[in-house]
């Protein structure tokens, strides 16, 4: 499947650019003679350099380079296809004797006729879109042509005589996870290959070949281009430049980000929701031990590349209400990593195999966005072994998510962050060092964290108020959590309105405590005005008197929070 250029040229392939790793990978492979058959999987559809995709690529650098007899593409709606005649006319004399092509595109009518070939002669077969060819799901629901095509795909793999020729098997799939896991058995010798998304060196280089061809107006530096770009493929960078050019406007931050959301969305929504926090550590109070530890120990170690400071995977553990979430969301905002959300009701389907498939395309769209933050709520309910009444389903997520949060790999670059209330029910596989390996405590505010608290609810919601200091408030507020004090801060903020409407327009000409609305202090004091009833003490004081905290067992989650600490400078 030729490329070519906007001009309908053929593309001019960039020789002076290195390749890329799995290309390397896979070149290795097949010369030690360890592996004839491979699948390539994820990124298959971008472009390696400038114009040319991984097909093309490895035809142009290494089939083309080393004498094959023919090379040829097959897909279930097209057929056999061919790059040019030539080639076409090589494989009709080893395989059909010069007879015609067969019209259909059928596997039982089409792979013997491969089969020849590959046992024959020096011949390439690329064979595209494996997960719909040989869908997962078990063989039980395959159908005759599909079981066809995977005893064909797996007998293939271990021929010794097409080994023997150097005859080349080259199978793509976007999402392996979506492929019958017969052919990755270790009965067979397909080896998977995975071919990224670009990394921001890529990208820049990428982004600039683009400019040099076709200039499209930037707001922004094309290093900041590249490094806003994380988790796209090259097509969608040229989709944005062409965008950007048909609407007439500069590529800018905003641009970039509205598109990118777009991409993401489309490409992972059904498996992953996309997080992009409004709040950042000033909007959240208390806590302090907590966030320096996250800026110096995650944000800063990732922004220098001094990776070895990062912790494989955080643990937030304390009571409900205690801002653990709230926390993720402000680090993602202060450090400018992706934040992606694992929420296992998208993940788990209802036929066999769906929900391991799309768990696994879970992790590699959490993967391709990095650096990335990966926030898992309430992990004790959201992964656990599982027993023999689910089919095995979780007891396959669990053993895929260990294997994943435990590879080194990922350090820095996918930052696992949870948060439990009940980390003693927590699997200790998961808790162990090398992945949760940093259990921080998320308490009950102090009663000098209570009022900053106060202070930054009052910002947050921008409520009116003539309170100043809201220490008293913080003492009467004992064993209160950041949620109970937004909770009272709105009772508070109604006490006030109906105490307006009570007391009518002329309220703040009778002097009256509550009604009176001179001399108002105003939050936030950020340019941005409050609105509403304005919120006075007797109101807060009020407040007080008919809220109640109800958050269960917090003396319990404490402690237990406390247990997990496994670094005394967090408490």
């Amino acid at each position: 499947m030729a490329n070519v250029d906007d001009n309908g040229g053929a593309a001019r392939p960039d020789v002076a650019a290195p390749p890329p790793h799995w290309f390397t990978e896979f070149t290795n492979l097949y010369k030690a003679g360890i592996a004839h058959a491979f699948l390539f999987n994820f990124n298959v559809r971008d472009y390696v350099d400038s114009k040319r995709e991984p097909d093309r690529y490895i035809n142009d650098e290494f089939i083309a380079k080393r004498k094959f007899s023919s090379v040829a593409y097959y897909d279930m709606s097209r057929g056999l296809t061919f790059p040019d005649a030539e080639a076409e006319r090589e494989f009709r004399k080893v395989a059909l004797k010069g007879a015609p092509l067969p019209q259909s595109a059928l596997p039982s009518r089409v792979f013997p006729l491969i089969d020849i070939a590959l046992n024959y002669s020096k011949f390439a077969i690329f064979i595209e879109h494996v997960d719909l060819l040989v869908p997962s799901g078990g063989t039980a629901g395959m159908s005759g042509e599909e079981r066809t095509a995977m005893i064909w795909l797996c007998e293939w793999s271990l021929n010794a005589r097409v080994s023997a020729v150097g005859s080349l098997l080259c199978l793509s799939a976007s999402n392996i996870a979506a492929v019958a896991p017969e052919l990755l058995s270790s009965s067979y010798k397909i080896e998977p290959i995975f071919v990224p998304l670009p990394d921001e060196e890529e990208r820049l280089t990428y982004i600039k070949a683009q400019l040099e061809q076709k200039p499209v107006s930037l707001s922004l530096p094309e290093a900041s281009f590249a490094a806003l770009s994380s988790g796209l493929s090259k097509k969608s960078i040229r989709d944005i430049m062409l965008k950007s050019e048909a609407e007439d406007v500069p590529v800018s931050f905003e641009f970039i980000r509205d598109k990118k959301r777009s991409v993401l969305q489309k490409e992972y929504g059904d498996v992953l929701e996309f997080i992009y926090p409004e709040i950042g550590f000033e909007d959240i109070g208390g806590m302090g031990a907590a966030k320096n530890y996250l800026l110096n120990n995650v944000v800063a170690p990732v922004r220098t590349n001094d990776l070895r400071r990062v912790p494989m995977g955080v643990l937030l553990c304390g009571p409900s209400g205690t801002g653990k979430t709230l926390l993720v969301y402000a680090l993602a905002r202060a450090s400018g990593f992706n934040c992606v959300k694992i929420d296992m009701a998208r993940i788990l389907g209802q036929y066999v195999g769906e929900s391991e498939k799309n768990f696994k395309k879970c992790l590699l769209g959490a993967q391709s966005q990095q650096p990335v933050i990966v926030f898992v709520d309430e992990i004790d309910t959201a992964f656990k072994r599982g027993d023999e009444r689910d089919s095995g389903v979780s007891r396959n997520i669990f053993s895929e998510f260990l294997q994943f949060t435990g590879n080194t790999k990922n350090r820095g670059r996918v930052i696992f962050i949870a948060a439990t209330n009940r980390p003693d029910l927590l699997d200790p596989a998961l808790k162990r060092a090398g992945r949760f390996d940093k259990k921080i405590p998320i308490l009950i505010p102090s009663a000098e964290e209570r009022a900053d608290i106060f202070k930054v609810l009052l910002r947050k919601y921008r409520y009116a108020t003539d309170i100043e200091d809201f220490t008293d408030f913080a003492k009467k507020t004992p064993g209160y959590t950041g949620a109970e004090l937004e909770t009272l801060l709105r009772k508070a903020y109604e006490l006030a309105c109906s105490s307006d409407a009570d007391e009518g327009p002329s309220s703040s000409d009778t002097g009256d405590e509550v009604g009176q609305q001179k001399n108002v202090s105003e939050y936030p004091a950020d340019g941005h005005e409050s609105y509403g009833a304005c919120i006075r003490a007797a109101h807060l004081e009020l407040a007080i008197e008919k809220c109640h905290p109800n958050t269960g067992q917090i003396e319990f989650m404490s402690r237990v929070a406390i247990e997990e600490c496994d670094d005394d400078d967090l408490l």
